[in-house]
This record gives structure tokens, sequence and C-alpha cells, in this order.
């Protein structure tokens, strides 16, 4: 396996089932929100399509669960910065897209800044900005795999 994911990857995310929090359908359609990339440890995991057989059912949880996809090259054009108090931008954030394979799964990869985040708001806004390429790409190619619970 690579120590690097291509910019042309496809990354499979699961997206929970139940969790009305992960996406609503509003005046524009649905709209994923930021808790679908929330992290503990602010490095969201994606599995790297590839190495999944193309096979989104890999990456659900449960068989409820839907899957969306990103383009690893879409998610380290994320741009973020770190401001100081008076909002004066002092670096940028590199968004990356890093293997991380498990015993489990040898397709896990996560979604890390370097430096780390400074603090919660920064990263909120890179799940913010996350969930926003996943609507979009939802828009145009649809799920990978919708969730049980989601409005025909």
């Amino acid at each position: 396996m690579s120590d690097v994911v291509a910019d042309d990857e496809l990354l499979y995310r699961c997206i929970f089932c139940g969790l009305d929090k992960y996406y609503r359908i509003g005046e524009f359609g649905l709209e994923l929100s930021s808790q679908a990339f929330t992290d503990r440890n602010q490095a969201p995991s994606v599995d790297i399509a590839k190495l999944r057989g193309y096979d989104p059912q890999c990456t659900r949880k449960n068989p409820d669960d839907g899957v969306v996809s990103l383009i690893a090259g879409e998610v380290r054009m994320i741009n973020v910065s770190q401001n100081d108090p008076k909002g004066k931008p002092v670096f940028d954030y590199k968004i990356d897209v890093c293997p991380r394979p498990t015993d489990d799964n040898p397709s896990h990869a996560q979604i890390e800044p370097s430096p780390n985040y400074t603090n919660k708001g920064t990263f909120r806004k890179v799940a913010e900005k996350l969930a926003r390429l996943a609507t979009e790409r939802i828009k145009k190619e649809d799920w990978e795999i919708k969730p049980q619970d989601l409005p025909p």
C-alpha cells in the first residue's frame, strides 16, 4: 500500500442512519451537516474506495447506514486559516488525506491537518467544508448508498 493517497482517489464516508443531525432536507434540498464529519480526534475517517474494491457496502457500519463519497484532491483544496485574536490570519492549515490502515480495515484513511488544530472552532470549519463537498457530490452523483431513513 502506498504512503500517499492520490488526488483523484475516491473516498467513502459512512453516514449513520437514525441520526437526523447528520443531514436534513432544507429549502435547497438535502444538506449534510458538519456533524457527519465530526470526530473526537479531529481527524475524520474515510475509506479509500479502490482498496474496498469500489464497494461502498464495506464502509457501512450497520445495514441501514448510508455512504457518501469525496475526492481526495478536493479535500486537500479546503482552505482554512488560524487567525490571531484580532482576526488577522496567522497561518493556513494544510488538509491532507493520510492512509491509516488497521488490521480490520486496510483501506482506512484520515482527513488530517498540518499543523494540528489549535481549537475546536477551526476543526468545525473544516467539517462544514467537508459536509458541503459531500452535499455537492450527492447532488451531482447521488449517494453511494442512501441511509434507510432518508425519505425518497
